[in-house]
């Protein structure tokens, strides 16, 4: 899922370091670097959300028009050395029921994580502006 927003004026580096403090709350092992189009976030491994993937989240775009996309990274498909009839007959109850765990535990994240940029957004709104305005020499000094 994406989101965007216009005329926010958002310090997108300081909005990808409170998604990273987010998902560090909720036990997530994070890493954030830069893309050339602007931010990334992986996170996974988190013991109170069992993910069957990790946790991508991109910004894109400029302080006053941005993307925030949301999503799940499916894992790679491994091949197993279990024949696909024992898997199904033995595993199958098992593997579903880690999947609708999955899904489950991804609707509640995905809730969480909305309502925590929101919020974000709203107390970083003209941050770009203000780191602007702090790094700019003041001329009308008396």
């Amino acid at each position: 899922m994406e989101k965007r927003w216009i005329n926010k004026h958002v310090d997108l580096a300081l909005l990808t370091t409170r998604i990273g403090e987010f998902f560090k709350r909720k036990d997530f092992n994070a890493i954030k670097g830069d893309t050339p189009t602007g931010h990334q976030i992986f996170a996974e491994d988190s013991l109170h959300y069992r993910l069957d993937g990790c946790v991508s989240v991109t910004i894109e775009g400029k302080p006053d028009d941005f993307v925030v996309k949301f999503e799940l990274c499916s894992p790679e498909k491994k091949s197993s050395l279990i024949s696909p009839l024992l898997t199904q007959m033995f595993l199958s109850g098992y593997f579903l029921s880690r999947r609708l765990k999955s899904a489950e535990d991804w609707t509640k994240l995905e809730r969480k994580f909305w309502i925590y940029v929101d919020n974000t957004i709203l107390q970083l709104t003209s941050s770009s502006k203000n780191v602007a305005d702090r790094s700019s020499p003041n001329t009308n000094r008396v």
